[in-house]
């Protein structure tokens, strides 16, 4: 499995907004598109201005064609264009499980 984790880092007040906005209409275009959320958080301690997403996918072409789904969808777009302005920066690391990972 190719594990794709995304860290949002978010203007300082941010955090709350952006997750009510995402639950209630980032969450499900997201799913439809991407199919495996592994899970999505928040951290308690240190940098808390950030939401980190771990996506699951068989394959980096699956990934490719899933993410191109979900970037031609107009409502996706409508989406990132009232949260896009909450992101101040985006990390993407694209993970695989090592030979005794639980998850590989």
């Amino acid at each position: 499995m190719l594990i794709e984790q995304r860290t949002y880092h978010l203007k300082p007040g941010a955090i709350h907004e952006f997750l009510r906005m995402y639950e209630e209409e980032g969450l499900k275009l997201q799913r439809e598109a991407l199919g495996n959320l592994i899970g999505y958080f928040k951290p308690d301690t240190g940098d808390i201005n950030r939401v980190i997403q771990l996506w699951g996918f068989a394959s980096n072409e699956e990934r490719l064609q899933r993410r191109g789904a979900l970037s031609g969808n107009p409502q996706w777009r409508e989406f990132l264009g009232k949260a896009g302005d909450m992101v101040t920066e985006q990390h993407v690391e694209l993970l695989s499980g090592a030979a005794f990972s639980p998850i590989k």
